[in-house]
């Protein structure tokens, strides 16, 4: 049998004193330890006994193994920490909104927003966040270029505004602020309609100048761009987050009469 223990006094000048499961032990070097670094007070140690309980061996524990333990423990510690801080995160938002809110946020940061096919550079893609960084420069020919990752600037807060606006209403118990929900079907729109603003300013200005040209080249780049997953996956999480901000707050303000009415009952 084997057992962790300690060691409370060396064996230099006399018997040592091991701390095993509680209980004292006096061990001698001699035929017991098995070690090459000699025993010292406080050193972490593996205490083999015999079958009469008496110490057969005596091995110390190596400070790396105890490193990688301690690790362990902390990993697992801050894993059940975390599962338990998951656990109330879903019980007080839900399941479908942290789905909702992951799939959005990862849409946004990660997955093709838009693509374009340019003749001779091939086919670019950018996500959304990018797209957002192009909006900040006020230079959409900075795409063509593939130059950089410019700052999404205002653009990259308001996004992270939008991407908490579904949430807000957990914190904050005003009524509107369930709507907060439209927020991020609401800022796709407006930098769609940026996007599209931009690229017309990119290729002559407005589309019905004299000459067909402008309105050619327009339609080109227009054709040239493709939408890719992450809008597709966005606008499917913001329609949800949608949903159901206009149908809380449309159920909150059905409430409001009956609440006043029984108010006043209850004054009467």
């Amino acid at each position: 049998m084997t057992k962790r223990g300690k060691v409370l006094r060396d064996a230099s000048a006399g018997p040592g004193l091991l701390m095993v499961g509680g209980e004292q032990y006096p061990f001698s070097l001699e035929g017991v330890w098995r070690s090459e670094v000699p025993a010292k007070a406080g050193m972490a140690v593996q205490v083999e006994f015999d079958s009469a309980g008496q110490i057969a061996a005596i091995t110390a524990v190596p400070e790396s193994q105890i490193a990688r333990e301690q690790a362990d423990k902390a990993l697992a510690a801050a894993k059940d920490k975390g599962g338990e801080m998951f656990g109330r995160l879903v019980a007080k938002v839900g399941m479908p909104t942290l789905v909702a809110g992951a799939l959005l946020a990862i849409s946004w940061l990660w997955l093709t927003a838009v693509s374009i096919q340019l003749p001779l550079m091939g086919k670019l893609e950018f996500t959304f966040w990018e797209v957002l960084g192009f909006l900040n420069t006020s230079n959409m020919m900075e795409i063509m270029e593939r130059s950089g990752h410019p700052s999404a600037g205002a653009y990259g807060l308001f996004a992270l505004v939008c991407l908490a606006g579904p949430f807000i209403h957990y914190f904050w118990k005003d009524k509107r602020a369930v709507l907060g929900g439209v927020l991020p079907l609401a800022f796709m729109g407006v930098v769609g309609l940026m996007v599209r603003s931009a690229v017309n300013n990119a290729v002559g200005g407005d589309a019905s100048a004299a000459y067909g040209m402008q309105k050619q080249a327009q339609d080109e780049m227009m054709n040239a761009i493709s939408v890719g997953l992450g809008v597709y996956l966005s606008v499917l999480a913001s329609l949800y987050f949608a949903g159901v901000a206009v149908k809380n707050y449309l159920s909150a303000k059905t409430m409001e009469p009956q609440s006043a009415e029984k108010s006043r009952a209850a004054a009467a």
